[in-house]
């Protein structure tokens, strides 16, 4: 019979049954080896602990082979711990017992420390492997610090050259506005006067829009770092939409419709001048993919939860489906259903969302209630 014959047999006539469930543990690393067991179906794996990088695999024992018997003839505590990979059946032997068992049969104590021999040298081959691993990751992790401090110092310097670029536009912005307006005065002493109003006209209105993008930028950064400090208050939510439809119809194309649905009286608490800036942008970029004709509808509604809920919807082309969350990126610019590119510095959108997430809450883009259009939602919470 042959030796593996012989341990089949030994487990099967002295050996007590076991059934393992998938994850259940058999023993763990340090044990005290309270018996050898016989693997009669499923499979077990071999971890051993390896200090701060955690559990190791070492090993997989498949069916027909021992498991402890090291530990039996050493006298040594476990060197690892088995978990079941599968539902596993064992026949265990205890310790004392299998060590008066194996008196007297040294062909079994050959093979079962041959068998030992190749469990130890699979471990070893583990933790060399481990090892390389663990220098590669150490190595890599190395490099990752690096790219990491190299990374947040490229941050910070762009962000303090957004600041200091920020800033030094403020002050020549500044000086063409004071120099138009000493400019306006001299109307009568030009020879075409239309002309003259025409050009300081658009000349202010670049001025102004420059301004407010600068404004737009301070504040983003601002949101960026936590800065933007809130001025929360109550406020009539009708009478601020019609201060922003008559800040921006002078901008709306010919025979565009804003209507202002929100019902007078209804009172709400937020940043008033940062919502003005919100609701602007939205309508401005309404405005902007409206076509003559069309109609910018401004709603709102009070959900259950008391958070209300502010709808800008066009009667444009829409915002594709794939582009709507890149659109609150900054620097995006929407495209319409030809996929062209329309005006803007893409800086609008995300100011929006920057100052609604302010306040704790959201702010996302839907098709029109007909399916047609785009609608622009935000939702704040009134608690």
């Amino acid at each position: 019979m042959s030796t593996t014959a012989e341990i089949k047999r030994l487990f099967t006539e002295q050996g007590e049954k076991i059934t393992l469930q998938k994850g259940e543990v058999l023993f763990h690393q340090n044990d005290a080896s309270d018996a050898v067991y016989y693997v009669v179906s499923g499979s077990l794996m071999v971890y051993a602990d390896s200090g701060d990088a955690g559990s190791l695999l070492l090993n997989k024992i498949e069916a027909g082979k021992l498991v402890g018997e090291l530990g039996a003839i050493t006298r040594q505590p476990r060197s690892a711990t088995l978990v079941a990979d599968s539902q596993v059946r064992l026949l265990a032997i205890p310790t004392p017992r299998f060590q008066a068992l194996l008196a007297g049969q040294i062909s079994l104590v050959e093979s079962m420390t041959l068998s030992s021999r190749e469990h130890l040298l699979s471990a070893d081959r583990a933790r060399i492997q481990f090892g390389k691993t663990h220098q590669k990751m150490q190595k890599r992790l190395a490099s990752l610090s690096e790219e990491k401090e190299q990374l947040e110092e490229l941050l910070r310097l762009r962000e303090e050259l957004e600041a200091m670029m920020i800033h030094d536009l403020r002050n020549p912005l500044n000086a063409v506005v004071i120099s138009l307006d000493l400019l306006e005065p001299l109307r009568d002493q030009v020879k075409d006067p239309e002309t003259f109003d025409r050009i300081i006209t658009l000349a202010k209105n670049g001025a102004e829009r420059m301004t407010g993008l600068v404004s737009t930028l301070l504040e983003i950064a601002r949101l960026e770092a936590g800065k933007l400090t809130l001025n929360i208050g109550e406020f009539d939510l009708a009478s601020l939409f019609t201060d922003v439809i008559a800040a921006q119809q002078p901008l709306a194309k010919e025979s565009v419709r804003i209507i202002n649905h929100a019902p007078p009286g209804l009172i709400i608490k937020a940043d008033r001048d940062v919502f003005f800036r919100v609701i602007a942008n939205l309508l401005d970029n309404a405005l902007k993919f409206s076509p003559s004709g069309g109609r910018i509808d401004l709603a709102v509604q009070i959900l259950h939860n008391r958070s209300v809920r502010v709808s800008v919807v066009d009667s444009g082309p829409g915002v594709p489906i794939g582009e709507r969350e890149r659109i609150f990126d900054k620097f995006t610019r929407i495209k319409d259903s030809a996929h062209r590119e329309r005006g803007g510095t893409g800086l609008g959108l995300t100011f929006c969302r920057m100052a609604v997430e302010a306040h704790g809450g959201a702010i996302w883009v839907e098709d029109g209630p007909s399916g047609t259009g785009s609608c622009f939602c935000l939702q704040i919470p009134q608690d």
